[in-house]
């Protein structure tokens, strides 16, 4: 399991462009402690995988979960799946992002949980988007 927990984490740590140091920072541990986690060296303990999972913008379960598949970032997404011509349907877009917003019980962005007050201005805003037909956007 500190393997493949280790792989997750440079993996999340890479997707979020961060280095070990700026990880380290983040979650208030060392980068010799990161270094030993993505090795698979060490493992980390239960309050640290909760500031692990918070800065890497994830839930302990999918650290720790040998199951869990990272999903790519949306700009790894667009460039494999899409070519430059092809419309991006931003309804769909918009109505994932509102089911995740309304049913997920943690929502986090930037590495911070989003109270329930944000979340839902946000599900009012993507409902007004969605109620006045916005159809695609050209990526």
């Amino acid at each position: 399991m500190k393997r493949t927990l280790g792989k997750k984490i440079m993996q999340l740590r890479k997707q979020h462009q961060y280095t070990q140091k700026h990880l380290a920072e983040r979650c208030g541990e060392t980068v010799t402690s990161i270094s030993a986690y993505e090795r698979g060296q060490r493992m980390p303990s239960p309050q640290t995988l909760e500031r692990l999972a918070l800065a890497l913008n994830t839930t302990v379960i999918d650290l720790i979960d040998p199951q869990y598949v990272q999903h790519p970032s949306l700009q790894e997404f667009m460039a494999q799946s899409l070519e430059p011509t092809q419309p991006l349907d931003f309804k769909l877009v918009l109505e994932d992002v509102l089911v995740h917003l309304t049913l997920s019980t943690e929502v986090y962005f930037d590495g911070r949980l989003l109270t329930q007050e944000v979340r839902d201005q946000m599900a009012t805003s993507i409902n007004q988007a969605l109620q006045q037909g916005l159809q695609s956007i050209k990526v």
